[in-house]
């Protein structure tokens, strides 16, 4: 890897974190970049309207125009479906399952997006379709995360299978569950044969309305390998789009 091209790019982040600005002596204490070559790099980076001089008197500098142009244009250019179509279906290969994502809609888990490997068993659910936030891991998934306020009175609980939670107290429970490991199941709750292991979609600003999940016979034995495979996609995935989220 160029050290200087890598530098240039921490930089840059630093900058895209320190929206107030910045000086030299921030990224060499930060950054650890000698102060010479922080120099040149930050003037070089000016040059190219990466970077501006946001009080030249306190020598402070900031993100340029270019680097909005350039955030925009890749903004304009692709939704979260673009990124996410290709993780999806590398997870969904890796451990032949089928995965989707949903989105959280009016209360309701939104499925937006299907990809079933020709070796996965379980065929169900299709995309547009709607479910339940509490008997879904998708919907704990967001449901777990959500910063408004939800109406858990509005829930109309229907009996599914004998795993299926049934108040409100018990999937107030199940969600510090979610957020302590990080991922939601559907533990048997639809179909008592099926499991499903979801993981939340982060935003910019931390906001969960997305999230992806393997579906998958039910086995224990494999619950935290899936988990922790799902997981990953997920954070991939955030970190990716979190820019384009809508």
């Amino acid at each position: 890897m160029n050290k200087m091209i890598k530098r240039s790019v921490d930089i840059l982040q630093y900058a895209a974190n320190h929206t107030d600005g910045f000086r030299i002596t921030d990224i060499v204490h930060n950054l650890n970049i000698p102060k010479s070559s922080s120099f040149d790099i930050i003037y070089t980076l000016i040059d190219c309207e990466m970077l501006e001089v946001k009080n030249d008197k306190l020598k402070i500098f900031a993100l340029g125009p270019k680097s909005y142009d350039i955030g925009y244009q890749y903004i304009g250019n692709k939704n979260i479906l673009d990124v996410a179509r290709p993780c999806l279906e590398q997870l969904g290969d890796e451990l032949s399952e089928t995965v989707f994502m949903g989105k959280y809609d009016r209360d309701e888990v939104l499925y937006i997006y299907k990809y079933q490997p020709a070796t996965a068993i379980l065929n169900h659910c299709t995309v547009n379709t709607r479910a339940d936030l509490y008997c879904t891991a998708l919907g704990k998934a967001m449901l777990a995360y959500r910063k408004e306020a939800f109406d858990f009175s509005k829930i109309q609980f229907k009996k599914l299978t004998e795993y299926t939670i049934m108040s409100v107290e018990d999937l107030k429970k199940n969600l510090i569950e979610v957020k302590e490991k990080g991922y939601a199941m559907d533990n048997r709750e639809i179909k008592d044969y099926m499991m499903c292991i979801s993981a939340p979609i982060f935003d910019a600003n931390g906001d969960c309305n997305y999230a992806i999940s393997v579906s998958a016979l039910y086995d224990a034995q494999s619950v935290d390998y899936i988990a922790q495979k799902v997981m990953n996609t997920a954070n991939i995935i955030s970190k990716k789009s979190k820019y384009l989220i809508k």
